[in-house]
């Protein structure tokens, strides 16, 4: 994953959450796969 890929997802999610689209529980899971998927690179 590209570093603008990942902060495209990452500000997708925040937008998500502040929005109230995603409960805190999915903004913390989904940040943690994005994190890990950047990691494995």
């Amino acid at each position: 994953m590209e570093r603008e890929e990942l902060q495209a997802a990452v500000d997708e999610l925040m937008r998500q959450y502040h929005a109230e689209e995603i409960d805190a529980n999915t903004y913390s899971q989904q940040m943690m796969e994005l994190t890990a998927a950047a990691q494995e690179e």
